[in-house]
């Protein structure tokens, strides 16, 4: 029995749809959590007022060359990290879905680099005492993580990137507002990628 043609049309952009998010899925990553971006978000700037506001953190400025500040990122910068993988790998089992896939290792793959030469550029920055320069550095390098993974990911992160990395050029232009950049950086930003995550990801 030949179905109507307007049911048999609607079923077949069912299909066709079924098929666009299995091919979406295999070529983009997009498990992704927005409730480990509002953590990252919501650290971020309890770290960024820490090192600007406290009167007991006030050699936790980059540009007093002191390790406070660079424990208090790196405190930041480890719960953002734990909240992403964690969070990340809850989403997928609750989808059913593997966690370290090929497109999941072709996305970190794509991030190690920034990741590693962020961390040696660091290292080198501590070792000199040029802390006025992590902020910037951190920033920058973070965007060309995103910039590199949106061609595995949402396109939105290619944005996000370039954000990121314009507020790294301005933190080493403006050192003295490092902690008005870092907050508005890892901070506001990643917040902005909770709410896209939020909206466009619920499922």
């Amino acid at each position: 029995m030949l179905l109507p043609v307007p049911m048999a049309q609607d079923q077949a952009f069912r299909a066709l749809a079924e098929i666009r998010d299995v091919i979406d899925r295999s070529t983009r990553y997009s498990t992704f959590s927005a409730l480990s971006g509002f953590i990252a978000g919501g650290v971020a700037l309890a770290g960024s007022g820490l090192c600007g506001l406290s009167p007991e953190f006030v050699g936790a400025r980059p540009a007093d060359g002191r390790m406070e500040f660079v424990a208090v990122w790196g405190a930041v910068f480890v719960i953002a990290a734990l909240s992403l993988v964690l969070l990340t790998a809850m989403k997928a089992r609750q989808r059913g879905e593997p966690v370290w896939t090929p497109i999941a290792r072709t996305a970190f793959a794509s991030v190690l680099g920034p990741g590693l030469s962020g961390l040696a550029g660091s290292m080198a920055l501590v070792l000199g005492g040029h802390f006025a320069l992590l902020p910037g550095l951190w920033l920058t390098f973070y965007g060309c993580g995103l910039w590199a993974v949106s061609f595995f990911a949402p396109l939105f992160l290619r944005v996000l990137g370039i954000v990121f990395m314009a507020f790294g050029i301005a933190a080493w232009l403006l050192p003295d507002q490092a902690a008005l950049w870092l907050g508005l950086g890892f901070g506001g930003l990643h917040l902005v990628f909770g709410v896209i995550v939020l909206t466009r990801y619920r499922k």
